[in-house]
């Protein structure tokens, strides 16, 4: 089964990425060393499906502690198949997320937009 990039590392590392960079991502062009760039759009939906795997994953970390291992791990791949279905739930591929959680990673400005992004999101819930 294929595994999402570890969801919570893009928040942890949520702190800028250069001008040219930001630019890039806002009209969604391709760089000049030919690597695409991520979208408003795709940014939003990463920033949304983000949000619901962290909470998704904090509920899961909370019941696999009060369960025997093999329940544990059996809960965990249950609960993996769904973090797949949350992120295509919010118009994106495995590949795509794990590609723009790359992105992130890289950039700090994006990092901060995501973090802005679903900062909002949770103050408007």
């Amino acid at each position: 089964m294929p595994k999402i990039l570890h969801a919570a590392a893009p928040l942890l590392l949520l702190t800028a990425l250069p001008v040219d960079a930001a630019i890039a991502v806002q009209t969604g062009s391709v760089s000049n060393d030919g690597t695409s760039t991520v979208s408003r759009r795709q940014i939003h939906a990463y920033a949304s499906a983000l949000l619901e795997l962290q909470k998704m994953r904090q509920a899961v970390a909370a019941r696999a502690a009060k369960l025997k291992p093999q329940e544990a791990s059996f809960l965990k791949k249950k609960a993996q198949a769904e973090m797949i279905q949350i992120v295509e739930k919010h118009g994106l591929d495995l590949a795509s997320f794990n590609a723009i959680s790359s992105q992130i990673e890289q950039h700090r400005r994006l990092q901060r937009q995501v973090k802005q992004l679903m900062m909002e999101e949770l103050l408007s819930t």
